[in-house]
C-alpha cells in the first residue's frame, strides 16, 4: 500500500535537482534524504523527479486550499515539486504545506483510512451493516477452496492447466475435452462434499467463477508476492546478506537467471531462491530494443538485471557481502564479468566462486590421464548401449538386478555411483550380460557386445576403473557436503583439507595401497578368466607410459595410471581451492584460538578500516579492544564451538557487537551455487514438454510454491491480497 510501503531510493541513489541563479552564478539544490526523515509525509517519486506529500495526493479532494483556502492545490498535491532551493526554514515551502488545513484533513484522512483498512470492524458501514459482513464472508467462503486446489497444485508441481481451461465447470458425465487437474480437483471436491464450492460453481455467472486461467495466475502471483515478503523481510532483519545467481536455457529455449540469497537469520544459514527472470526480455526493456540491434548477454548486463531484481525487492545492496557464481567468463571475468559490475556498487561484497565447480573441475582432471579417460569413455558407451532397447535393458537387469546408472558428467556425486556399477561381481556380470548379447543373429549388436566385452576385460580397464573408485571414494563426501545449503567457510575449509590430506597420503603411501587395489584387480581379472599384462614394449612410444624391460605389471599400472591420476588431481585441488579463496575476507582471524600474534591485531586493523560502514563507523582501536576480550575468552574455555552458528550463538551481543557481525558475514558468505542448481532442477520439473508455453510469472510463481513447501501460506491471506488488488465482480474484503 502506498501509504505504508512507498517506493524508498536506495542508499546510492542520486536525487533530483534544480538549478537556481544566486548572485549571477548557478548553483545546483537538491532534494535529500533529511527531507524525507523529517517530514513523514514527504515522499518522492523516481518518475516524476519531485516531491509529493502522500496524504493531500491521495485525500485532499477539494480545488483550492492554502492558508486562505484560494490557492490551487499543485505542487506537492498534483504536481511534484521541483524547486528545491526553498524547502526548510519557518517560512520554507515544506512547513508552509504541513501547516495549511487542507494538509491535516487529508493525513487525518489517511489514517482514519487505515485504521480501518486493518480492522475493518472499526468502519462505520460495516458496523450499520451487518448483512454486507455477512454476504462478503460466503464470498470468501466460496474462494477458499479454489485457493487451497492452487496451492496444493503448487506444492506438489501438479499441472494445473488442460487442453480446455474455460467456461463453466462440467459434470464428470458430460463428454468434453482434458479440462486439465486444476478443474478436474474441483470437481473431485464437489463429489466428496463441498457444498459451498458446488453452490458456488452453481449460482455464480459465467464471469464470476474464478476458476479461469487469469484467476489463477492471479491468485499464483498473489502466493509467489507472500513467499518472497516473508524471505525479503528475514534478509532485512539479518541485514547481511549474499547474492546466488546464475543463467541457464529452458525447454522453450528462453534464458533465465535465477536469483537466490543467502543469510543468517535466527541462529540458522539459509538460502532461499527468491525468483525466475527471462534475460533477454528484461535486456530488451533495459536498452529499450525492440529486436532490430543484435541483444547480447555480458557480464555487464546481467549485472544490471541483478541490480535492478534486487531494487525491484527493496533489499539495500550495500550490505550484501558475497557474490556467489561459477567460473565462467560472463560471471567471473576481472574486466567485464557480472561480478565485477556488481561490486561497483555493492562495494562490500565479495566473490565467493562455486567450490562444488571447482572439485568437479579438478576431478575432470583425471582425462589427462589417457586410461582413465578411456575407461570412463568405455563406462558411458557400455551404459548407452545397456539402455538403447528394452531387449538388452531386460538382459542387463536381469544380470545386476538392477538397471544400468548413467554417468553424469557434471554431478560427480553421480559419476561416482556410476563408477561404482562396474566394480568387483558387478563386472563379471556385466561382461556375462554382453557376452550373451555377443550370440544374437543381430550382427550389429552382437558385434558392439563383442568389442565392449573385450575393452572391458583388458587389463587398462580393470586397473583404471579401480583406480578411478578408489580416488571417487574420498572426493565424493566432499561433494555431497558442498551441495548443503547450510554449510559455513569453516567446514567447507575443514572438508576441503581433509580431503587434500587423505588424498596426499594416499600419494605418499601409493605403494603400499597399490598393492591392495592391485591384489583386488586380480581377483576380478581371475573372475573374468584374463590376465592383468604390460602393454608390449616399443622402440618409441608418446601416447602412453613405456613399458620398461623386468618391470612387473603391478610396477607398470602404478607408475602409468595411479601415480598420475592422483598426482594430477591432488595439484589441481590444492591451485584453485587455495588459501586466499577459503579465506575470504581474512575472517578466520575471528576464529577462536589458544594465541593470537600481532599480525592478528594487523589483520584486525586492517578489516575494521575497509568495512567501517558495516561496522556502523566504530573505530578501529574499540574492534581491536573488542578482538582482545574475544581471544582471551576462548583462552579460558575448554569447550570449543564446531560451527560458526554456534560460535555467533555464543557470542554476547552486548559485549562483542562488532566480532558477532564479522562472524554473520562469515556465515553469510556463500560456499557454493548448489541453491540455484537446485532452482534449475525445479524449472525442468515445472517447464516440461506439455508445459512449454507457460508465462513468466505463472513460473516464478509455481516455482516459489514447490520450492518453499515450509513457509506457510494463509488462504485468508491470499483472499484478502486478492480481493484489494482491484475491484471484482463480487466482494472479498470488507
Amino acid at each position: 500500500m502506498l501509504l505504508e510501503k512507498h517506493w524508498q531510493p536506495p542508499p546510492n541513489y542520486t536525487f533530483p535537482h534544480c538549478v537556481v541563479n544566486k548572485k549571477g552564478k548557478q548553483t545546483k539544490k537538491y532534494a535529500q534524504k533529511s527531507h524525507l526523515d523529517k517530514f513523514h509525509w514527504l515522499v518522492l517519486s523516481h518518475k516524476g523527479q519531485g516531491l509529493y506529500c502522500k496524504y493531500c495526493a491521495l485525500f485532499a479532494i477539494a480545488p483550492r486550499g492554502g492558508i486562505q483556502t484560494k490557492t490551487h492545490l499543485c505542487r506537492l498535491v498534483k504536481e511534484p515539486l521541483k524547486a528545491f532551493d526553498n524547502l526548510l526554514g519557518e517560512n520554507g515551502v515544506l512547513l508552509t504545506h504541513q501547516r495549511n488545513k487542507y494538509h491535516e484533513l487529508a493525513v487525518e484522512a489517511g489514517k482514519n483510512f487505515l485504521l480501518t483498512f486493518h480492522k475493518p470492524e472499526f468502519n462505520i458501514m460495516n458496523q450499520v451493516s451487518s448483512q454486507r459482513l455477512t454476504q462478503i464472508n460466503e464470498n470468501r467462503e466460496r474462494l477458499r477452496p479454489i485457493v487451497k486446489t492452487i496451492i496444493f497444485c503448487g506444492r506438489q508441481n501438479i499441472s494445473l492447466r488442460g487442453h480446455r481451461d474455460d467456461g463453466k465447470l462440467l459434470s464428470y458425465d458430460s463428454v468434453v475435452a482434458d479440462e486439465g487437474n486444476f478443474r478436474a480437483l474441483l470437481k473431485f471436491r464437489i463429489d466428496s462434499g463441498d457444498t459451498a464450492l458446488q453452490q458456488h460453481l452453481e449460482s455464480s455467472k459465467s464471469n464470476a467463477t474464478y476458476i479461469s486461467k487469469t484467476v489463477q495466475n492471479e491468485l499464483i502471483d498473489v502466493c509467489a508476492e507472500i513467499i518472497q515478503e516473508n524471505i525479503l523481510q528475514n534478509i532485512r532483519e539479518a541485514k547481511f546478506f549474499s547474492i546466488l545467481f546464475d543463467e541457464t536455457t529452458d525447454i522453450s529455449h528462453i534464458s533465465h537467471l535465477s536469483l537466490s540469497f543467502r543469510y543468517f537469520h535466527n541462529g540458522i544459514i539459509k538460502e532461499h531462491f527468491v525468483t525466475f527472470c527471462d534475460t533477454y526480455d528484461a535486456l530488451r526493456r533495459e536498452e529499450n530494443n525492440s529486436g532490430d540491434i543484435e541483444p547480447r548477454l555480458t557480464g555487464v548486463s546481467l549485472a544490471k538485471i541483478v541490480a535492478n531484481l534486487c531494487t525491484k525487492f527493496n533489499v539495500d545492496i550495500t550490505w550484501c557481502v558475497g557474490i556467489g557464481t561459477d567460473s565462467c567468463s560472463v560471471m567471473a571475468s576481472e574486466t567485464k564479468g557480472a561480478v565485477q559490475e556488481l561490486t561497483k556498487i555493492a562495494i562490500h561484497a565479495k566473490r565467493c566462486p562455486c567450490n562444488n565447480h571447482v572439485l568437479n573441475n579438478s576431478l575432470a582432471r583425471s582425462s589427462k590421464v589417457v586410461s582413465c579417460r578411456n575407461t570412463s569413455g568405455t563406462m558411458r558407451k557400455v551404459v548407452a548401449f545397456a539402455n538403447a532397447s528394452a531387449k538388452r535393458h531386460e538382459i542387463f537387469k536381469k544380470e545386476l538386478g538392477v538397471a544400468m546408472q548413467g554417468i553424469c558428467e557434471t554431478r560427480w556425486v553421480e559419476r561416482h555411483d556410476g563408477h561404482l556399477q562396474f566394480q568387483g561381481d558387478n563386472l563379471v556380470k556385466i561382461c556375462s550380460a554382453l557376452e550373451k548379447i555377443s550370440t544374437w543373429q543381430d550382427s550389429k549388436t552382437a558385434n558392439d557386445a563383442h568389442c565392449l566385452l573385450q575393452t572391458l576385460r583388458s587389463s587398462d580397464f580393470i586397473i583404471s576403473s579401480i583406480c578411478l573408485s578408489d580416488v571417487l571414494g574420498v572426493t565424493v563426501s566432499l561433494s555431497r557436503i558442498l551441495q548443503s545449503n547450510s554449510i559455513d567457510l569453516k567446514k567447507a575449509a575443514d572438508a576441503i583439507n581433509d580431503t587434500i590430506s587423505v588424498l596426499q597420503n594416499k600419494r605418499e603411501n601409493a605403494d603400499v595401497i597399490y598393492r591392495q587395489l592391485f591384489e583386488e584387480a586380480k581377483e576380478v581379472a581371475g573372475q573374468l578368466d584374463v590376465e592383468i599384462k604390460c602393454p608390449r614394449i616399443v622402440s618409441r612410444q608418446i601416447h602412453r607410459a613405456n613399458n620398461q624391460p623386468a618391470q612387473s605389471a603391478e610396477e607398470y599400472f602404478r607408475r602409468a595410471i595411479y601415480i598420475p591420476l592422483l598426482d594430477s588431481i591432488i595439484n589441481d585441488l590444492e591451485d584453485r581451492m587455495s588459501l586466499e579463496v577459503l579465506n575470504l575476507f581474512q575472517l578466520s582471524v575471528f576464529m577462536p584460538k589458544s594465541e593470537y600474534s600481532n599480525q592478528d591485531i594487523e589483520t584486525v586493523k586492517q578489516l575494521a578500516t575497509d568495512y567501517t560502514l558495516l561496522l556502523d563507523n566504530t573505530p578501529v582501536s574499540v574492534v581491536v579492544n573488542e578482538y582482545r576480550l574475544w581471544m582471551m575468552k576462548w583462552q579460558r574455555s575448554q569447550d570449543m564451538p564446531q560451527s560458526i552458528s554456534d560460535l555467533i550463538l555464543n557470542c554476547d551481543i552486548e559485549m562483542y557487537p562488532n566480532i558477532r557481525k564479522f562472524l554473520c558475514i562469515m556465515a553469510t558468505l556463500p560456499v557454493s551455487i548448489a541453491t540455484a542448481e537446485r532452482s534449475f532442477s525445479t524449472l525442468r520439473r515445472i517447464k516440461s514438454w506439455l508445459r512449454a508455453a507457460m508465462v513468466e510469472e505463472r513460473l516464478t510463481g509455481l516455482a516459489l510454491l514447490h520450492v518453499h513447501k515450509n513457509i506457510p501460506i494463509e488462504a485468508d491471506e491470499v483472499i484478502t491480497r486478492f480481493g484489494r488488488r482491484r475491484k471484482r465482480k463480487i466482494d472479498f474484503v470488507i
